[in-house]
């Protein structure tokens, strides 16, 4: 009854969302009017480089299987920085839907959702984890639950400026599986919003791996590398 509840509840605020919005909006990125989208026109759409091919991520003898829509340019990374660092959860909307039809095209199937966490000082400063707010977008469009398992467990210098082995030696050892409940046995989709090195998705999979998860695909909203 609970989450019925809360569908409810998110089918009404949906509703409220598309009265507010409709008429004369105006693309999230360049401003345009918009005529057959409900967040960017149709050239922003055209500056999204879409990533068809899945790669693997892998140390030692660990290897998992990741998903990006699309590279960290143009359009797409307008799109992460807005949501990531302006609250713009539009922004967030139209990179679900993009990671919404790479799940479609690749037939990628799972039973649960999760996530890459922040620590607790992070959560509290930003206010809202972009990755959480991707993957319960799309459980919604799946109809699959979205569990909160992994915990940060050390705060972690920024990746911005690392080398690539510098960025693994940094982030090994952060996360932890706090709760396996409801990941055991289950195949398990990793969201994110951009993959670089792989390094933390890589970090998050082996630790839901070795808490019982049966299988671990990645799946991110973009990857920074051709």
């Amino acid at each position: 009854m609970g989450h019925g509840f809360v569908e409810n509840l998110s089918f009404l605020w949906d509703c409220i969302l598309e009265l507010i919005y409709c008429g004369d909006e105006k693309c999230i990125l360049c401003k345009s009017d918009l005529y057959n989208d409900r967040y960017i026109c149709k050239s922003c759409k055209n500056n999204i480089k879409i990533c068809k091919d899945s790669f693997k991520i892998g140390k030692g003898c660990h290897q998992f299987k990741c998903y990006s829509s699309s590279y960290y340019s143009g359009s797409m990374m307008e799109l992460i920085i807005k949501l990531k660092y302006k609250s713009s959860f539009r922004s967030g909307n139209v990179i679900a839907s993009y990671m919404k039809d790479t799940i479609h095209s690749n037939d990628i199937s799972f039973d649960v959702l999760t996530y890459v966490p922040m620590t607790k000082k992070s959560f509290k400063k930003r206010g809202y984890n972009q990755s959480e707010y991707l993957a319960k977008t799309l459980g919604k469009y799946f109809r699959k639950p979205v569990v909160s398992c992994l915990t940060k467990i050390k705060d972690t210098k920024d990746q911005i400026g690392l080398n690539e082995k510098e960025r693994w030696n940094n982030i090994e050892g952060s996360f932890k599986v706090f709760d396996n409940h409801f990941i055991n046995d289950k195949s398990v989709l990793l969201v994110d919003d951009v993959i670089t090195t792989g390094a933390t998705v890589f970090y998050c999979s082996l630790e839901l791996l070795k808490s019982g998860a049966k299988k671990v695909d990645i799946l991110t909203g973009a990857k920074s590398r051709v």
